[in-house]
């Protein structure tokens, strides 16, 4: 490992071109729970479950049963960014990386500092007005503080969703996203199993591209055969990885 750690390094060094991509793991490594890990809520109630009752049409038409199911199950305990996702703050600020497209929701890289992010599924922290000429944006504050079985919007009236997204919706910036990825010459996953689409599927175009990709994460991906290098986290931390790819190049 210390031989690939030593490569990559190399690789970022020489590219001044990367773009990290991230999934579950890396948040996890912060306390917070993955929802298809074995004490996730896709193994406690059921996936086909779960799917139903976050989706858009669902929570259209049934936005009281939408959030006595979010406000149980959804509550992410309140966590600070992990190494891994303050070193990857320090790597975009050192120009060491371009940018980072994350499938996850809990914000941790915009508290961790990273400026150029991504988050094609939304953010847990923030709520929406569902009224298309308001859309206001609110706090995770405001639904804390909401007494409303269903929160509503408090400029229009209308109802407010989290402002993640849901099944039966759109990823969010989907071409900001893909164009991110393709432009890179270094690629870096890191904790995703690459089975989530539209984003896999950007991974996978990127590797059509005769370009390097190098994966970080805790047991095989999808992808795990294209990768240039590829680094099985099933002793230490992403974080610790990270660290010494990180003193590597500050030689």
């Amino acid at each position: 490992m210390a031989d690939m750690i030593e490569q990559i390094a190399n690789l970022m060094r020489l590219t001044q071109n990367a773009v990290v991509v991230t999934g579950a793991g890396i948040s996890t490594e912060a306390g917070i729970p993955d929802f298809r890990g074995d004490k996730g809520i896709y193994r406690q109630l059921g996936e086909d479950r779960v799917m139903r009752i976050i989706n858009i049409d669902f929570f259209k038409a049934h936005p009281d049963q939408f959030y006595s199911f979010y406000r149980q199950y959804f509550k992410f305990p309140e966590v600070e960014p992990s190494p891994a996702h303050k070193i990857l703050a320090r790597l975009e600020e050192q120009g060491m990386i371009k940018g980072v497209v994350t499938q996850n929701i809990d914000n941790l890289h915009q508290q961790a500092g990273s400026r150029n992010v991504i988050a094609v599924h939304g953010n847990a922290e923030e709520f929406i007005c569902m009224n298309s000429h308001c859309q206001k944006i609110y706090d995770h504050e405001y639904f804390a503080d909401n007494t409303e079985t269903v929160p509503h919007c408090s400029a229009c009236g209308a109802v407010i969703k989290p402002n993640v997204v849901l099944f039966g919706e759109n990823i969010n910036n989907y071409i900001g996203a893909r164009q991110l990825i393709l432009d890179a010459r270094l690629l870096i996953v890191i904790g995703s199993s690459l089975t989530v689409y539209p984003l896999a599927g950007f991974v996978n175009e990127f590797c059509t591209l005769a370009k390097d990709l190098v994966i970080i994460n805790k047991g095989p991906t999808q992808l795990d055969y294209a990768a240039r290098y590829k680094l099985d986290v099933s002793v230490g931390s992403t974080g610790e990885i990270l660290e010494e790819i990180y003193r590597k190049l500050q030689r």
